[in-house]
């Protein structure tokens, strides 16, 4: 089995050194390079050729430019940004720029290690804790007529669209039967012919394909908990 090569960047001495030495135990990943900084990491992907970037999100720079940067260095490289629930990274801006993940440095070893799996066979991940940020940051852009992602043209019918906004606003299957007046089991059904279309594999990377694509106007319309 081919090892995922990483390059762990983190100005967290103890999280860096604690993920590194769990990595390094881990009989698919190999640590080919750690350091501290977003501007250390580009200095160094060429050199270390990762597969996978591990980024930890710095409050004071401009994270989307950074993963940016570091994607033109080694396009064929996954960045994975992870931080803590209180840091409100710019998700959306992470994924636009060509980031794969925004996980969360609160979650278990097993979900690091198989959200690092995922990721690296192309999945984008978005940890949940930052689920209601990832759609609030969608509504405040939609509300300010962002324009900065260039549409691109839908695979799925009107219908599968449809059940696409309700679940950008957090509706369940039951909320989105209701609304459209139809069963629950259909609602089901749609959602997974969606996902197998777009080749995704559960509801957060679709709602992010769609903002990443520009379909859905979601203007003041997320769901509040």
């Amino acid at each position: 089995m081919k090892r995922i090569k990483v390059l762990l960047v983190d100005n967290e001495q103890v999280f860096r050194e604690g993920l590194a030495k769990i990595l390094k135990e881990h009989q698919t990943i190999e640590v080919v390079s750690e350091c501290n900084s977003g501007e250390e990491a580009l200095a160094r992907i060429i050199e270390s050729r990762p597969d996978m970037v591990i980024l930890d999100n710095q409050a004071d720079k401009d994270m989307p430019a950074i993963v940016k940067q570091l994607l033109v260095k080694a396009p064929d490289s996954k960045v994975a940004v992870i931080c803590h629930r209180e840091e409100n990274p710019d998700i959306v801006g992470i994924i636009r720029a060509g980031g794969q993940a925004c996980l969360s440095k609160s979650s278990s070893v097993d979900d690091l290690l198989k959200a690092f799996e995922l990721i690296s066979s192309g999945r984008i991940i978005i940890s949940p804790v930052f689920t209601e940020s990832f759609v609030e940051q969608i509504a405040s852009l939609q509300k300010t007529g962002d324009e900065n992602t260039s549409e691109r043209a839908s695979p799925i019918s009107g219908r599968e669209l449809e059940i696409v906004k309700l679940v950008i606003k957090g509706a369940t299957n039951k909320e989105i039967a209701g609304q459209l007046d139809i069963a629950e089991n259909t609602v089901k059904v749609h959602v997974k012919n969606i996902l197998k279309k777009l080749e995704l594999k559960n509801r957060q990377q679709l709602i992010t394909w769609a903002i990443t694509g520009n379909w859905v106007n979601v203007a003041n319309e997320a769901k509040e908990d």
